[in-house]
């Protein structure tokens, strides 16, 4: 645990700097006052002249010193309105340490939920693909706010630490003796509960990847309601997810019963104590009234810090493995991270339409060759249609063109220049892209229009839409402003795809890529988009996959992609298809 809690240190230092030791000397300075602030009970019970013994001790020759310099006498009133002061500062600077505190753990928090989605949308596509998403989404949302509790357990200890290292050599200095034997007493107490902490350690660990399982079963099932419904097969998936929620319930019991565990021990163990210590100090230890009055008012408020301190450490075993899986899917991300420039790249600005040659490409996908040589050219301005049968490779052969695949052979020449000297992030901003599901997000059109051209105006989305055969949406109530739902819920499945494809023709891109762009349309709606698409032939390279034959009619060539190569289709070919 120790390894873990100076590697988390270690981390907030880079990101906060300087504001780390602030905050750890902020927590001594307000230690210090606190235990001044007790210290100063001693002579004042001297001034009152009511306990027998409290005297000639160097706390009160100090206090004697400090009130002489600003010219008042050791008179009750005087050492009270010092310790007053001694509160209100302390209260001050305890309010200054918690506020930086405060601000500290929520930056580092949204520091780490940041730094893992941009870890992630930097990394390749197949890092994706080869991850559960609800495994991605936990650790970016929920392991960072486990880790905010880290660093907040972690300021507790720190707190406590300093508070009753203060208090300590406060009370040794009054009397040694009692401060061994409370110090063995406490040494004692800590030692017995060692266990709890491992197995908090290790419930914390396990913790870690039942939430990721949770958090994928409910991202999977709520997405598949739809499904869930159709089938009748709701009770299979509250059954499904009840399984991780007892895992997730159990888990959290014990550690919560194992927090009170520690407490009671501390707190039974410490009356008792406090017990033998009022009887044994002035009878057995020789100890004056007034000192044992004076440790027994710290040991009142040190057991508190005591306590919290056992409870901190039982709490950080459980959050403090949250450290580690955020470093690893991070590390995991960059593993994976896409290189989207190289010293070599060809920045393009040109706006007319692309040509494109694919030269023997081949993909294989774990193993398994889905693209062995597929070569054949696409002019500017040209319309090709990619059909074949599922499975074909026809949208891993897409996917290569985007950057979104690595080729295991061949390479791709876009505008004679090779795709691997090409500027990635130039290439796809002069693309328009609407795949098989197309995404919406839980926004107005307006905003899910402009999502990848935010410079859009209202003329411009206007022609897309209408270029889109997306009419409907000026006999919409609010119009733009209209909200879509979650993943275009609101709007019907042709409404949905219509609205995709005004995005993609937004900006007149060079490229156009449509794979399975008309599926959710009737027939006369998509009449309409193919005529639209028919009519955009020249002014940019269109690349289609589809089965309808409306889409076929007015495709300048017919590229089939079947047993891992690409065969033009003539006019008597596609008859037979």
């Amino acid at each position: 645990m120790m390894a873990s809690l100076g590697r988390l240190f270690a981390d907030i230092y880079r990101l906060r700097g300087y504001r780390l030791p602030l905050l750890v000397f902020l927590t001594f300075l307000n230690a210090l006052f606190d235990g001044a602030t007790v210290a100063v009970l001693l002579p004042l019970l001297k001034s009152i002249g009511g306990v027998v013994g409290a005297g000639d001790d160097w706390l009160s020759q100090a206090m004697t010193y400090i009130l002489s310099i600003v010219g008042l006498q050791m008179t009750p009133m005087s050492i009270a309105g010092f310790g007053v002061v001694l509160i209100v500062v302390g209260a001050v600077i305890f309010l200054v340490q918690a506020h930086l505190s405060a601000k500290m753990q929520t930056d580092y928090v949204a520091h780490w939920q940041r730094r893992l989605f941009q870890s992630y949308f930097h990394a390749e596509f197949d890092f994706f693909r080869t991850r559960r998403a609800g495994d991605l989404i936990a650790a970016a949302i929920m392991e960072p706010v486990r880790l905010g509790g880290a660093f907040y357990q972690a300021n507790l200890i720190l707190s406590s630490v300093l508070f009753i290292g203060v208090q300590i050599a406060v009370a040794l200095v009054i009397a040694p003796l009692v401060v061994a034997l409370l110090f063995s007493a406490g040494a004692f107490l800590f030692l017995i509960s060692v266990g709890l902490v491992k197995r908090g350690l290790m419930i914390g660990e396990e913790m870690t990847f039942v939430n990721a399982d949770l958090q994928s079963d409910a991202n999977e099932l709520v997405h598949g309601a739809k499904f869930v419904k159709a089938t009748a097969t709701e009770s299979r998936a509250v059954e499904r997810l009840s399984k991780t929620i007892n895992r997730f319930r159990d888990l959290t019991f014990a550690n919560a019963f194992d927090v009170q565990l520690v407490r009671a021990l501390f707190e039974y163990a410490s009356a008792l104590v406090v017990i033998a210590l009022l009887v044994a100090g002035p009878l057995m230890l020789a100890v004056d009234v007034g000192a044992v009055i004076v440790i027994v008012a710290m040991f009142v408020r040190l057991f508190p810090k005591v306590t919290g301190l056992r409870q901190c450490q039982q709490s950080i075993s459980l959050v403090l493995p949250a450290f580690d899986a955020v470093l690893a899917m991070e590390k995991d991300a960059k593993s994976s991270m896409e290189i989207l420039e190289s010293p070599q790249s060809h920045v393009d600005h040109k706006v007319e339409p692309v040509h494109i040659k694919f030269d023997h490409v081949a993909v294989a996908i774990e193993g398994r060759e889905v693209l062995r040589d597929v070569s054949f050219s696409i002019a500017a301005g040209e319309l090709v249609v990619l059909m074949g049968p599922t499975g074909a490779g026809k949208t891993t052969l897409v996917d290569g063109l985007l950057g979104l695949r690595r080729l295991s052979g061949g390479l791709i020449e876009i505008d004679h220049h090779s795709m691997d000297s090409v500027s990635m992030p130039d290439w796809r901003r002069s693309i328009g892209y609407l795949g098989q599901d197309p995404l919406l997000f839980h926004a107005s059109i307006k905003e899910n229009l402009q999502w990848v051209r935010p410079d859009s105006d209202p003329s411009m989305m206007n022609t897309a839409l209408n270029r889109a055969a997306a009419t409907f949406v000026e006999r919409l109530p609010r119009a733009f402003d209209t909200i879509v739902g979650d993943a275009g819920s609101r709007l019907s499945g042709g409404e949905r795809q219509r609205i995709a494809l005004a995005r993609a023709l937004l900006g007149a891109p060079r490229l156009l890529v449509l794979d399975e762009a008309t599926s959710a349309l009737d027939a006369e709606t998509e009449a309409g988009v193919v005529e639209t698409i028919a009519r955009l032939k020249g002014q940019m390279t269109i690349i289609a996959i589809t089965h309808r034959p409306a889409l076929l009619s007015v495709a300048d060539r017919v590229i089939e992609i079947k047993d891992g190569r690409a065969t033009e289709l003539n006019h008597d070919a596609l008859k037979a298809h």
